[in-house]
């Protein structure tokens, strides 16, 4: 049984690892090239949003900042209404004890 050398037997495997490690790499470049454009594709797209983001951003706080003076707005009116209730009670009851 001198043809069943160990020698032989590691010299297959190890062809059959060099084997499937350029059939791997090969792959691997063939797959990259179709993957980069769309991931440029992808980087560029994120880079646009990231603006809009940030002018939704501005946007948000100018609303928020508006609708701040806004409920201060109300609450003077609700206070003007409370205070017009008042008077209007106050003319109400003096206006019946006239008739």
């Amino acid at each position: 049984m001198e043809w069943f050398n160990i020698a032989w037997i590691f010299g297959i495997v190890t062809l059959a690892c060099a084997f499937f490690f350029l059939q791997a790499v090969v792959d691997y470049n063939g797959q990259r090239g179709q993957i980069a454009p769309a991931l440029s594709q992808v980087r560029e797209i994120k880079k646009r949003h990231a603006a809009e983001l940030e002018k939704v951003d501005v946007s948000i706080k100018e609303a928020e900042d508006r609708l701040e003076v806004l409920k201060q707005e109300e609450d003077a009116l609700t206070e003007k209404i409370k205070e017009m209730d008042t008077e209007l009670e106050v003319y109400k009851n003096d206006d019946s004890d006239d008739r």
